[in-house]
């Protein structure tokens, strides 16, 4: 089973006669056949050593191996591959087992900051070694006791490289004591579009323009012009109120356009090579966040757990003639500060100045904007 075996092509001018003198010299054959002046034979490794040491004008070629011979041949010529191939295995295996990010789902950044906390003191960390189901449970539970107040369910799952952490906020309603009066007031300026009271009276209408400060749901109670009672008034106003905007872009510039594809990849750097490992489908254009797991001293050779995001280069030139991308700019600024039920209305080109490199533009916009704010009195005070 692990004897090792060679096939020869023995040619030459009367072939059949250098056979008979082989068979004289005691060298076997497993397997002989003759095609017109070529003979094919095959022999073990100690017949294929006395073939080998025979001086002869007879042309006598390796063509083929079986056995153990046939194996150290195949893994000597692909020994590099092979090398490779193991080390990516086992960095795959090594870093399959590395957290590399960690997931806080949660809307409310004191939440976020005190599960990040927490997490960061039991070791689950980026780029530290993923934790038993057991240790997790743990850590769950301990969270849970040391944040009664703040968490109502927490769940910590692991996504591949990834922690994921979901949770509920627990939610205390507190009640509005008797001397929390308020009265709902305008944090700025504006024309009011839409008035949603819940408690107290209303003593503003829509299209009125309203200063900041100024009460528009009172928490005084009228009747017949005399205040018959005081409450928390609670309610939303929405208005129309505005901004300007200015936006200053080169007149050439590339714009890099993300197409929501991403992906993480190990990659190898050698001298000024680089390979990314079974990596079968490569972006044109790329931004890549590179962690490097290893370097040599010389930076010669290093290992990177790199994650790329595909976009897309965009050349722009000479954007004097169109106001488009410089609107585009200014709404972002705009709605990043925007709230779910808020929008633009209507926005508006002010002027536009041209300097040597770069075109400065300023915007005037329009926006339906919660303007609502509290302001809190006391009866004694005779609000």
């Amino acid at each position: 089973m692990f004897e090792s075996y060679y096939k020869l092509e023995i040619s030459g001018k009367d072939v059949k006669r250098f056979i008979r003198t082989l068979y004289k010299m005691n060298i076997c054959f497993e397997e002989i056949d003759f095609s017109n002046k070529v003979c094919y034979v095959k022999v073990d490794s100690k017949n294929y050593e006395k073939i080998m040491n025979i001086k002869t004008s007879y042309s006598i070629k390796t063509i083929n191996l079986y056995g153990l011979k046939k194996w150290g041949y195949i893994i000597k010529k692909n020994l590099i591959f092979l090398l490779f191939s193991s080390l990516g295995i086992l960095l795959l295996y090594f870093l399959s087992n590395i957290i590399f990010d960690i997931e806080i789902i949660h809307s409310d950044t004191n939440i976020r900051n005190i599960l990040s906390t927490e997490l960061d003191k039991y070791g689950i960390k980026k780029y530290h070694f993923v934790k038993n189901y057991d240790y997790i449970q743990e850590i769950k539970e301990a969270i849970l006791n040391n944040h009664k107040e703040d968490i109502e369910w927490l769940e910590l799952e692991r996504v591949g490289t990834t922690y994921r952490i979901r949770v509920d906020k627990r939610i205390i309603n507190n009640i509005t004591e008797k001397n929390e009066l308020r009265h709902v007031v305008a944090k700025k300026s504006g024309i009011i579009m839409r008035i949603i009271a819940e408690k107290g009276e209303v003593v503003k209408k829509v299209t009125d323009y309203v200063r900041e400060g100024d009460i528009i749901i009172s928490g005084d109670i009228h009747k017949n012009e005399e205040i018959v009672d005081h409450t928390s008034a609670t309610g939303k106003v929405y208005a129309e109120v505005w901004y300007k905007a200015k936006v200053e872009m080169p007149i050439n510039y590339k714009e890099e356009i993300t197409t929501g594809k991403n992906k993480n990849v190990i990659n190898i750097q050698f001298l000024n090579s680089s390979w990314n490992l079974f990596d079968f489908s490569k972006y044109k254009d790329k931004k890549v966040e590179e962690k490097v797991l290893f370097s040599d001293f010389f930076g010669l050779f290093k290992i990177s757990f790199n994650k790329e995001t595909e976009v897309i280069i965009k050349d722009e030139v000479n954007n004097i003639i169109s106001e488009e991308f410089a609107f585009k700019i200014a709404r972002s600024k705009i709605e990043e500060n925007l709230s779910d039920g808020e929008y633009i209305i209507s926005q508006k080109k002010l002027k536009t100045v041209i300097n040597n490199s770069t075109i400065v533009t300023e915007v005037f916009f329009k926006v339906y904007e919660d303007i609502s704010s509290f302001s809190y009195f006391s009866i004694e005070e005779g609000q």
